[in-house]
């Protein structure tokens, strides 16, 4: 499935306000992951608020600050534990939080991305034709 491509502007005062009250402490350094923008992670056609993750807490491995948003832009940050399954070509994680609706992270396809991994295969294709060939 095709990820959601829905984004938004991250509000900075409120996401640090949000942080501030889920780790009561940040340092300087670490703000600089804090993204100005964000898009959504979920499935198209999931059906309600946008989401995307935003911070880790240091202190709950369990848990982590996602931003949600309506179609409006109106956003708010919520603190969502990750959701526990596990499966995929790779049998990795789902990286979106619990309760999430319709697919799996492994699922969700994002569009850009795979357009990358097209160009690249498709302009170094000779390469990895000799990369993996048989050698005798």
């Amino acid at each position: 499935m095709r990820q959601c491509m829905a984004t938004a502007e991250v509000p900075s005062g409120p996401l640090l306000l949000a942080i501030l009250a889920g780790q009561g402490r940040v340092s300087d350094g670490e703000l600089v992951d804090v993204p100005e923008t964000a898009r959504c992670e979920l499935g198209l056609w999931h059906g309600d608020e946008h989401a995307a993750f935003v911070w880790d807490w240091e202190h709950k491995p369990t848990d982590a600050l996602w931003a949600r948003w309506t179609p409006d832009g109106t956003m708010r940050f919520e603190s969502l534990t990750h959701c526990e399954a596990e499966g995929g070509a790779d049998g990795d994680a789902c990286t979106l939080y619990r309760d999430h609706s319709r697919d799996h992270s492994w699922n969700v396809v994002d569009p850009e991305m795979e357009s990358l991994r097209r160009r690249v295969l498709a302009e170094n294709a000779g390469l990895l034709a000799w990369l993996t060939r048989k050698r005798e």
